[in-house]
């Protein structure tokens, strides 16, 4: 038994030592708790959630980095350079407040815009138009936009007094000469102003607005009533508008103050009757649009000039103060059709682009005149003086009209080519008893710009949309890269050939060598069978346009344009005339007209 137990006891060590050493390794590997002790659990914390944003407190405006069009009517710009107006956010303060800039130089050179060799008048010219914006979206119900704008000629400057030589001195005010005499400021041009001033009262869901102060008013292509951006200076007017939209219908009315005739806290006005100008008058107006699908665009349209009635200058003794000319008002009513339902852009690839216009001018204009039938050689006239009106009177009305078709093709993305015809109205009697040539009044004269730049009229703006007939081509391609190239051909005929050729709304006179006429016309529609005077033209001239514009930055265009213009028949008739009395100017023509224009268009 002994022998037994002492056998067996070295096993029971090893066994006991064996479990011992797997305990220990296993308490290092696995870390093991050291027994002495309590046992000791270890927390983790979840990390701490991330800082909430703080809420601002407030009004923020919608407009921070998507600024609507309605508040840039006033810049030239691209449609890259618009884009990156809008979506532009570091020029916003406090959440309300946006500032803009813009710079405009500008060079043109005209050479032989008369079309006649015995005249110098060739000239060229630098401008500049600066505008500075400050746009403050108060709240929901309030908005307000400032737009100072100075426009000036380069080498314009002048004193208000001293002799020639002190003209050369740089200055940056001419300062005013006040006549007291007469009332009367005679600004010498500061050149600089208020473009827009105005301030919208709205609802919260943009429904409708009331707008009031110096505007820009433009609807549709510009081509009746636009923001004229064309020119340095732009249209603006001093009116009271209100837009009104329910979902695809937008109606506006407006009503404008021209001119005004009195005086008042010591202002006077410059369109003032007493002073040499139009007097009271009034521009007022209603647009409706209505999106009647994505492919169907439709405006109706009424705006009305008013002009209050002239007074006789030197009206008989002993008699009521008479007036030569009543009150004159010229409605222009029509409506335009168009398929470029997207803020009137071209259709975003390929594609067919249309746009149908036409309107209609009516009205008196005030005056009192002879029927045509006992006034051949125009004897009869109202007396401006007097007041007297000429014996068999009738009212002088408006009758004149407008038409304008556009169609444009898309083949690819790059490459537009279109065709367009206006028709504006002439007059072939200027002095019987109804005015027929069309009066543009407050259009765009170029349409430079949009999505159809130099679309409307031609680049040189020698000839425009009054008794003219004109065919035009509009070839458009436009790189990534390179710019746009645009190829705008021109071919203007007359309406009636007794009527004259005007430019930018105004007509063209000539010279005494050529009769004081421009081109081949019969004022009161009475030398048809004149043997002496020149035959009557129908073409008026052609033009062939080319146009250059490239976007090298966001925020910077330059815009390059050529013109090349061709007299036509109604000019060369006028200009030779082998039955000319002086000997010397029988043979005037000079048949080619020049253009050229550069500007450069910073905006941000």
């Amino acid at each position: 038994m002994n022998k037994r137990i002492t056998k067996t006891k070295p096993f029971l060590s090893l066994f006991v030592l064996f479990i011992f050493l797997l305990s220990g390794v296993a308490a290092v590997y696995g870390q093991a708790e050291p027994t002495a002790g309590p046992k000791t659990e270890v927390v983790t914390e979840p990390p701490p959630p991330p800082p909430k944003e703080e809420k601002k407190e407030g009004y923020i405006s919608p407009q921070i980095g998507n600024l609507s069009t309605d508040y840039l009517r006033s810049l030239q710009v691209t449609s890259k350079q618009r884009k990156a107006i809008q979506e532009n956010k570091g020029l916003w303060f406090a959440d309300k407040f946006r500032v803009g800039f813009g710079i405009r130089p500008k060079v043109d050179s005209f050479n032989n815009t008369d079309f006649d060799k015995s005249t110098p008048d060739n000239r060229n010219n630098a401008l500049n138009q600066t505008q500075f914006f400050i746009l403050g979206d108060i709240n929901e119900n309030v908005l307000f936009k400032i737009t100072l704008q100075d426009v000036r000629l380069w080498g314009g400057e002048v004193l208000s007094s001293g002799n020639a030589e002190q003209k050369y001195a740089a200055i940056s005010n001419a300062g005013n000469t006040v006549d007291t005499t007469k009332q009367r400021e005679i600004a010498l041009n500061n050149f600089t102003g208020l473009r827009e001033a105005f301030l919208d009262l709205k609802t919260s869901n943009q429904a409708f607005r009331l707008r009031t102060g110096r505007q820009i008013l433009e609807f549709g292509d510009g081509r009746i009533l636009g923001a004229r951006n064309d020119s340095l200076n732009g249209n603006s007017f001093d009116a009271l508008r209100f837009t009104g939209k329910i979902s695809n219908h937008t109606f506006d009315a407006f009503g404008s103050v021209i001119g005004a005739e009195n005086n008042s806290n010591g202002i006077v006005s410059n369109n003032s009757s007493k002073l040499g100008g139009i007097g009271d008058s009034y521009y007022g107006g209603v647009h409706y649009n209505w999106k009647a699908a994505d492919w169907l665009g439709i405006d109706i349209y009424n705006y009305s000039l008013f002009k209050q009635q002239r007074k006789a200058s030197s009206p008989p003794p002993l008699s009521e103060t008479r007036n030569y000319r009543g009150d004159d008002q010229l409605n222009t009513s029509g409506f335009r059709l168009t398929n470029r339902t997207k803020n009137n852009a071209l259709p975003d690839t390929t594609g067919i682009d249309w746009m149908v216009e036409a309107a209609w001018q009516t009205g008196f204009n005030g005056e009192r005149v002879t029927p045509d039938w006992l006034n051949q050689n125009g004897a009869y006239a109202t007396n401006q003086k007097t007041g007297e009106s000429p014996p068999l009177s009738e009212a002088v009305r408006y009758k004149a009209n407008i038409v304008a078709v556009q169609l444009g093709y898309t083949p690819i993305k790059e490459f537009r080519i279109g065709v367009q015809y206006v028709q504006a109205s002439g007059d072939p009697n200027r002095n019987d008893s109804s005015v027929a040539t069309y009066n543009p009044l407050f259009a765009t004269r170029r349409m430079a710009g949009g999505s159809l730049p130099f679309a409307g009229n031609g680049n040189s703006g020698l000839v425009f949309w009054q008794n003219i007939k004109d065919y035009s081509l509009h070839l458009k391609y436009e790189s990534s890269n390179y710019g746009t190239f645009i190829i705008n051909p021109h071919w203007y005929y007359k309406v009636k050939l007794q009527d004259g050729y005007y430019d930018n709304n105004n007509y063209v006179a000539g010279s005494k060598a050529t009769g004081e006429t421009a081109s081949t016309e019969d004022y009161f529609n009475s030398e048809a069978y004149n043997p002496t005077k020149p035959t009557l033209g129908k073409l008026v001239a052609t033009e062939v346009n080319f146009i250059y514009i490239i976007t090298p930055f966001e925020n910077v265009s330059f815009w390059f344009g050529a013109t090349v213009i061709r007299a036509g028949d109604a000019i060369r008739n006028q200009k030779n005339n082998p039955n000319e009395i002086d000997p010397l100017h029988r043979y005037d023509l000079s048949p080619t007209a020049t253009m050229a224009t550069f500007q450069t268009v910073f905006a941000i």
